[in-house]
């Protein structure tokens, strides 16, 4: 089945969206989303607002207009495939204006080593998924396309020095005491910088990982202003930073700003490196839209340290290689307040791979059954593969399974709503789970959602017993080991002894042991299971509403005819479909 898309969608309207927090009463629309009294404690919220906090800064860019041809003199690019297209459409990237696009016309370019585009404020523009052709042949390093070669070598990985904070600023800062003075080095004096805000594990919440390491809870953002003693963020802090955990700030060396990539297509049938054939690294207010990669061997997407950056309208298909190891979808590594909508991931494991990201939202994506190894029903959505990950949104998704899998640490304060979760496979019979939280996960939010399917028996979770293999289950909770079965060993108490005196070995008091804080700490609120064939007693919203939705104040015009919202327990949820399904079971 060949899958093509339709028209680039453009930016968002800068009208304020404003989280309703699931009370029975709305907020003040001049009321921060993290504020007032509903079912959803307003500790565990974001301010999740399209163009203004997630997602491009004002919408993606509609005025760009001076548009280079890479087929033209003096450019030449081959657009038959026999010849390396690179250099040409280098060529045409070095010479492009500010605002500029370097457009590829229909016809199918050979890519030998990756497009590294490496300037801000450039568009990529094919003329559409199905028209534009990018086959890859590399062997070395990179894939098709490289926003930001420069950022692999520098960006967070480097010796620059962090700036400490002092004041110990809370949850919702934008202004932080710290001596600007190591900005210096910086352009404007680190004023536009994207930057890492760190601090030591926390081993109350906790934050750790079983193989070790410190600083793991970060967060993206950027320095908007300076003076003598302060630095001014925007987008703000998501949590606290305690002084007594040491908390720093490190701006990226090397980073891009508001590049898009546009309608085209990538096939890397043909490359033999194991990198992705599209990475995104230190890039701010970046986007790819109406975009399609199919026939690789590991990642398809690739995002690192960004901040504020869309993927939209894509589509990723098909695999070179047995599902396995980095075989996942969009990979998301260090990046914060994305918006990733209205996508079709099919054939990944997972289709979307979250590690130490915050802030962001995942939302209207769909993703097919067939993330499956070795007869085991995989992840569709992975939301903690790698520590600490939080005050992510996952909205409107239809997927077989969402898991945070404690396999290289903890997450916390993730909100899992009105998403169809539906458990199921038809390339595997075995760990059938709707919704997996494992070891280290804490103040999940389950809200509003759609658990299973119809034709199938399901548990309710897993208390009470040893999970194996073969049983089907609304939600799995604190288990170890990523969970895939079989394990019982002993449980931790809900008090629990601090988790820096656990051991690193499976056995009494180790990391394989059933972690009971992780159903403490979930909120199980107004789902629609299919073991009930209702919403349980013990979910039940009372008075309250559910919002159509946490990020957005309307129905997006991409929806078309379709119900909005799609899913949840007060709507009719059976026969509707969110937009990316429709395209992919259209094959279109």
């Amino acid at each position: 089945m060949t899958l093509s898309l339709g028209a680039r969608i453009g930016g968002f309207s800068l009208f304020p969206i404003f989280v309703l927090l699931l009370a029975a009463a709305a907020q003040p629309p001049d009321s921060p989303p993290h504020q007032g009294a509903g079912l959803i404690p307003a500790d565990r919220l974001a301010d999740w607002r399209p163009g203004v906090t997630v997602g491009v800064p004002g919408g993606i860019p509609m005025d760009r207009t001076h548009q280079i041809d890479v087929t033209q003199p003096p450019y030449g690019a081959d657009r038959t495939g026999a010849t390396d297209a690179q250099p040409a459409i280098m060529r045409a990237i070095a010479a492009a204006k500010d605002k500029g696009i370097v457009f590829l016309p229909a016809g199918t370019y050979r890519i030998n080593t990756a497009i590294t585009i490496g300037k801000s404020r450039i568009t990529l523009r094919g003329a559409g998924p199905e028209r534009t052709r990018l086959v890859t042949y590399n062997s070395g390093r990179g894939g098709a396309i490289d926003l930001n070669f420069l950022a692999m070598r520098n960006g967070f990985w480097g010796d620059t020095p962090r700036l400490a904070i002092t004041g110990s600023p809370k949850r919702g800062a934008t202004i932080l005491s710290a001596d600007p003075s190591g900005l210096a080095r910086y352009p404007n004096g680190g004023v536009g910088q994207i930057c890492q805000l760190a601090l030591k594990n926390d081993p109350a919440l906790p934050v750790l990982a079983p193989g070790g390491g410190d600083y793991l809870r970060k967060q993206v953002t950027r320095i908007v202003a300076k003076t003598a003693t302060t630095i001014t963020i925007s987008p703000a802090l998501l949590f606290d930073l305690p002084e007594a955990l040491a908390p720093n700030l490190l701006p990226s060396d090397g980073q891009i700003e508001l590049v898009g990539v546009e309608d085209l297509s990538i096939d890397a049938t043909n490359s033999a490196t194991r990198h992705s054939p599209l990475v995104m690294a230190n890039s701010y207010a970046c986007w790819v839209t109406n975009v399609a990669i199919r026939n690789v061997p590991n990642w398809h997407f690739l995002m690192l340290d960004s901040l504020q950056c869309e993927i939209r309208h894509c589509l990723l298909a098909k695999r070179t290689k047995p599902m396995g190891p980095d075989g996942g979808g969009l990979m998301f590594s260090g990046c914060a307040f994305f918006l990733v909508e209205d996508n079709v991931l099919l054939e990944a494991f997972p289709a979307i791979e979250v590690t130490g990201t915050c802030g962001s939202v995942f939302a209207y994506n769909y993703s097919d059954d067939r993330a499956v190894q070795g007869g085991i029903l995989g992840a569709a959505i992975n939301t903690n593969h790698g520590a600490h990950n939080s005050f992510n949104l996952y909205e409107g998704n239809y997927a077989p399974r969402l898991q945070s899998d404690g396999y290289h640490g903890s997450a916390s304060h993730d909100t899992v709503f009105r998403n169809w979760l539906h458990g199921t496979s038809r390339f595997a019979d075995q760990f059938w789970v709707c919704v997996n939280l494992n070891r280290f996960t804490r103040a999940y939010s389950i809200v509003g959602n759609v658990l299973g399917r119809r034709g199938s028996a399901w548990d309710y979770d897993n208390a009470g017993g040893s999970f194996g293999y073969e049983r089907h289950l609304i939600y799995a909770l604190g288990l170890p080991n990523m969970g895939n079965g079989g394990h019982t060993g002993k449980a931790q108490p809900s008090a629990g002894r601090p988790w820096a005196d656990w051991g690193k070995t499976p056995g009494a008091g180790g990391f394989q042991e059933l972690d009971l804080d992780v159903p403490a700490t979930t909120l199980r609120k107004g789902n629609f299971n299919f073991h009930d064939q209702a919403v349980p007693a013990t979910e039940a919203l009372g008075a309250a509403q559910l919002p159509a939705s946490l990020y957005r104040s309307g129905k997006p015009a991409w929806f078309g005819a379709l119900a909005w919202p799609p899913f949840g327990p007060d709507v009719k949820f059976e026969p509707n479909k969110i937009p990316a399904q429709v395209r992919a079971e259209a094959g279109r």
